[in-house]
């Protein structure tokens, strides 16, 4: 339930970068439009969960969680109640949220593709695509932590509570930290810089 904000970021993120291609399309007026729709939707995802987690009675021996922050599904279950609405409330989220900003990214790339392979000059076209690439993996990096974390939760509950702790330290910290990598290692400059650092480390 607390990736029901970064789902939606990282779809404008997206969004941010594919305006260097189509920026007759995204005008700074549709940019802010969907900027604010963004925010809203997140706002009005995130927006019952105290509510719906207040009404419940938690049992005294249930009182341990599997991670270390608050994450929806962990926090409902240690409920003695009915979590009914609970439950239809976190499937609307990840179906809003997760299932929109999916199809939205594959609209997205397929644009970007059938632009890029438009292009005339084949030097332009391997260009385009070695920055696809990146955002790509910065997709993947986003999502094959958060669907790992999902899955595991949902099928793993035999495992022990350290594997749970793990996979969400890794769900919130890997994806910001590499971010910024896959993307700066494909600028020549950085990507010097960054040699010339780990060569000036390795030498002394």
């Amino acid at each position: 339930m607390n990736h029901a904000w970064s789902l939606p970021a990282f779809g404008g993120q997206r969004l941010a970068k594919y305006t260097v291609i189509t920026k007759s399309v995204l005008t700074n007026n549709v940019i802010v439009r969907i900027g604010l729709a963004v925010v809203a939707r997140a706002v009005l995802s995130l927006f019952p969960v105290p509510f719906l987690l207040k009404r419940l009675n938690f049992c005294p021996n249930k009182i341990l969680l599997s991670h270390s922050f608050c994450f929806h599904p962990d926090v409902m279950r240690r409920a003695c109640a009915d979590i009914t609405v609970n439950i239809l409330y976190g499937l609307y989220v990840v179906v809003s949220t997760g299932g929109i900003d999916s199809a939205l990214i594959i609209l997205s790339y397929t644009l970007i593709l059938h632009t890029v392979l438009g292009l005339a000059s084949p030097r332009e076209r391997i260009r385009a695509l070695n920055t696809c690439v990146s955002h790509i993996l910065a997709v993947f990096v986003f999502f094959i932590p958060a669907i790992t974390m999902s899955m595991i939760h949902r099928f793993g509950r035999h495992l022990h509570p350290i594997v749970h702790a793990l996979v969400a330290y890794v769900y919130l910290v890997v994806p910001p930290v590499l971010n910024p990598i896959i993307y700066s290692v494909k600028s020549k400059p950085i990507r010097e810089a960054m040699l010339r650092v780990l060569r000036g480390k390795g030498q002394g």
